[in-house]
């Protein structure tokens, strides 16, 4: 189940009048799906179901010290989070990014995590998809114990004003996570996997300053770099999936956001995946200046912060949909990370782009 983006605390009030809600710290780690098998095995999953237990084998052995009696099998909707055990700190993605990706070794964790649950779909033989988030929440603190810095469950505060909503997520800034979550409780509040829903909202720190969301777009290609970029790609030219015409539309330029670290993985990385010329499916501005130097297959997904969006006459995402001839650009777009856990085509699409565009508008 994935959250909405919102423009802010105002549209969350106005969706949620009607009911009961809770603002939940956002945590800027990687979903993890946690499975107690009826043998007792444990199993974590990502959000699109791959497993990445070999990546965690030390949540996999954790868990079972935080399991109460009488639990025999469960599924769990967790964040796992970067942190440093010795103060309790939450440290950002950056950090939880450089673990191995798999067959890692409980006794050579390079980055610690502690795991924040949020949901309960299962418990002991039986289907709470269909319970009231309220309902599930209780049945979650009723399974497991608190390890502090190793298992916890996700900070919640039900409020009910925008006094409440904003002091709770200036206290989730401070304590480094991305925003809030807020959720129904009792009402239009059951558990639907993979989609995204109008019943969990989302409100990160960006929001009040720029974009309301972030973007999920694809690299297709890339400009030398000058000065201290000599020897890497200095810039890319980023691009939105059109799920209709099956063609990727370019909506930036981005050279802002990178390491230096950062900017010599993406060159070897994606330097195996070149191409001689764009592909007939990549709809690219004509502009002399902005054609890359170089051209690649769509294989990577970067998330992507911008102040805004804009009507454009070189940018093709989304053409068609709100101008006739025009596409739409991301103004002053800046790196934020490779989404492993997104293929190509699950980017962010070009209707995705209109509709942003057009809230954009409105607020």
């Amino acid at each position: 189940m994935l959250a909405k983006p919102t423009k802010g605390i105002s549209e969350v009030l106005d969706r949620f009048s009607s009911g009961r809600f809770t603002c939940e710290f956002k945590y800027d780690g990687e979903r993890a799906q946690i499975h107690l098998l009826q043998g007792g095995e444990i199993k974590v999953f990502s959000r699109n179901s791959e497993d990445m237990t070999s990546k965690y084998p030390d949540i996999a052995a954790m868990l079972p010290r935080a399991v109460k009696e009488g639990v025999t099998s469960f599924i769990l909707d967790a964040e796992a989070v970067a942190m440093d055990k010795s103060n309790g700190e939450i440290r950002p993605f950056q950090v939880l990014s450089t673990r191995k990706r798999k067959d890692a070794s409980v006794d050579n964790i390079s980055v610690q995590v502690c795991v924040f649950a949020f949901d309960m779909l299962y418990l002991n033989g039986e289907s709470l998809l269909q319970c009231q988030f309220a309902q599930r929440r209780e049945k979650l603190k009723a399974s497991f114990e608190v390890l502090p810095t190793e298992f916890e469950y996700a900070r919640a505060s039900d409020v009910s004003d925008e006094d409440g909503i904003s002091d709770w997520l200036q206290a989730a800034v401070k304590g480094n996570c991305e925003g809030l979550m807020v959720k129904t409780l009792d009402s239009d509040a059951t558990y639907e996997p993979s989609k995204r829903s109008l019943n969990w909202l989302k409100i990160k720190k960006d929001y009040l300053q720029g974009m309301t969301d972030s973007c999920d777009l694809v690299p297709i290609g890339a400009y030398f770099g000058k000065g201290k970029r000599t020897g890497v790609y200095g810039a890319y030219l980023l691009a939105c999936y059109n799920e209709e015409d099956e063609e990727y539309q370019s909506v930036c330029k981005i050279g802002t956001g990178f390491s230096d670290v950062a900017l010599e993985e993406h060159t070897t990385s994606l330097n195996l995946h070149r191409l001689e010329a764009p592909r007939p499916y990549y709809r690219v501005p004509e502009t002399p200046a902005l054609t890359p130097d170089v051209w690649f297959e769509p294989c990577q997904v970067w998330e992507v912060l911008a102040a805004d969006l804009s009507i454009s006459p070189v940018h093709m995402a989304a053409v068609g949909l709100v101008d006739s001839a025009k596409g739409i650009a991301l103004r002053f777009p800046r790196f934020l990370r490779v989404r492993d856990d997104k293929g190509p085509e699950d980017s962010t699409n070009a209707k995705q782009i209109a509709q942003m565009y057009s809230e954009q508008l409105c607020s």
